[in-house]
């Protein structure tokens, strides 16, 4: 099978809506930087203590994790979740 990167994939995406697409990039940006990290699957388990099928699915599947599991694999690779307005024009972060 030969493997296609997101951005060649995401040109041929004509039946999902905006929010979904949305979530699988999210997913693929979880996948990017895993592997710009050099981690493996099992490796991201570990430090997430979830199992590694759970990654697997979670990236196999491209749909998005509960927010829990979320915030696990993101603080994992060194990320956080924030949100941005998207009618900002400097993106600037939402705080509560």
């Amino acid at each position: 099978m030969k493997h296609i990167d997101w951005a060649d994939f995401k040109k041929q995406i004509t039946s999902l809506d905006q929010s979904e697409i949305e979530q699988i990039e999210l997913v693929a940006q979880l996948i990017i930087r895993r592997k710009t990290l050099g981690l493996t699957q099992r490796e991201l388990a570990e430090r997430t203590g979830l199992k590694q099928a759970a990654i697997a699915r979670l990236e196999r599947e491209g749909a998005i994790p509960r927010l829990d599991t979320l915030e696990k694999v993101a603080k994992a690779l060194g990320l956080k979740l924030t949100l941005i307005d998207e009618n900002a024009t400097s993106k600037e972060v939402v705080s509560s």
